[in-house]
């Protein structure tokens, strides 16, 4: 694994930026629209309602343009896009800007992180533990950009468009630098299985099936759904029960310390033909998670929910684009843009979605109850509608 993150190191420390940057901005959004800009909830849904839209797109745009331009061309262009965003952002983050820069932000973020995923999936038919390395990065940057809010954002944007920057035209340099290599090793890869020998390459995999492609694919945002819950409605549910919000940011660091060694175990053991079963198993792990809370409020269950739900995460998550990269080859941005696109279109339904249930029925237990069934589901139609068709190719 340490041969191959010095191999990888450009590409896993571009999406750490990437992400860095991302998870700095986005939990800031509705403090800043809501508190600072007095905006209503009403306006601030309308907003990220926009910015979700944008982020999706982006997603599918990012991959479409990887498939059909240079990856170098469509990266830089796209950093120099968000660079250029940081510097307005930096001047100019009043009601009417804001909302412009933040629409920009999710376009061009979607692309990027679309982008270094469609990269990874090139390069990772010669190994595939470089989804897992890459999910490793991606999360030190969650813990790293979550972090620096509370150091950073104290009533003015300003420093938050520094450390923007920073991240952006370090990524610039970075991918100007290193993406030429990364798209002549790609050109020259032959797919293989993770455990192959370096005289034996097995013959290249069918494509999936539409009907295959779509249950993986409307699983994923249906995952989201429900993951979303806990970045949002859990927190107010904590505090319904007494216990304090720094609880819950506790919770959040847990679960970024428990990603990062989970995710080393995996990418040490991952192995291709056991990425179906990998699958079903973060998606049973997440829907205990909301089985658990549905039984007693407590730190305890809190902390062994969380653990069912990162346990899941670092297990599902990548092994998603992983699973799908093993029959797309040559058509890596496309796909890796889909899998980006309908993750975030999880994300932004989820907390609207969670909202309605709350107010209809004013009952936390009902949701997560929702939430642990919305899993089951999913995960027993993946088993019935996706599993054999991939045993047969």
């Amino acid at each position: 694994m340490l041969k191959l993150m010095r191999k990888m190191w450009p590409l896993l420390l571009l999406g750490f930026l990437v992400n860095t940057a991302y998870s700095v901005m986005w939990p800031l959004t509705t403090i800043y629209l809501h508190g600072d800009l007095h905006l209503n909830l009403v306006q601030s849904g309308i907003i990220l309602a926009a910015y979700s839209g944008c982020n999706v797109l982006g997603g599918y745009l990012g991959g479409v343009l990887t498939d059909h331009y240079s990856s170098r061309t469509v990266g830089v262009g796209m950093l120099l896009g968000l660079i250029g965003d940081a510097v307005v952002g930096f001047f100019w983050n009043g009601i009417i800007a804001y909302p412009i820069v933040l629409v920009i932000f999710g376009l061009l973020t979607g692309g990027m992180l679309t982008l270094i995923t469609a990269m990874t999936a090139q390069l990772s038919h010669l190994d595939g533990r470089l989804f897992n390395l890459l999910y490793i990065f991606i999360n030190v940057g969650l813990v790293v950009g979550t972090a620096s809010i509370g150091v950073l954002y104290h009533n003015s944007l300003k420093p938050i468009f520094v450390l923007l920057l920073s991240c952006y035209v370090l990524a610039a340099i970075l991918w100007g630098w290193r993406a030429g290599s990364f798209e002549r090793q790609s050109a020259g890869q032959v797919p293989r299985t993770v455990n192959s020998s370096a005289g034996h390459v097995p013959p290249v995999r069918k494509k999936l099936s539409r009907s295959s492609l779509v249950i993986i694919l409307l699983s994923l945002a249906f995952m989201w759904i429900t993951y979303a819950q806990w970045m949002s409605n859990v927190s107010v549910y904590i505090q319904n029960e007494g216990l304090g919000i720094k609880l819950y940011s506790y919770l959040w660091v847990y679960n970024g310390i428990l990603l990062i060694v989970v995710q080393a175990l995996m990418a040490k053991v991952s192995r291709s033909e056991g990425l179906p079963w990998q699958i079903l198993g973060g998606l049973v792990a997440i829907g205990g998670s909301f089985l658990l809370l549905t039984s007693a409020a407590g730190v305890g269950v809190l902390f062994a929910a969380m653990t069912l739900l990162t346990v899941g995460e670092a297990v599902y998550v990548p092994g998603v684009p992983a699973l799908i990269n093993l029959y797309t080859v040559g058509n890596e941005g496309r796909y890796q843009g889909l899998v980006n696109a309908f993750s975030s279109l999880g994300k932004a339904l989820g907390p609207v979605i969670g909202g309605v249930v709350i107010a209809q029925w004013t009952s936390f237990p009902l949701l997560f109850l929702i939430c642990a069934v919305v899993n089951g589901v999913i995960a027993t139609v993946f088993l019935v509608g996706v599993v054999p068709a991939l045993k047969m190719k």
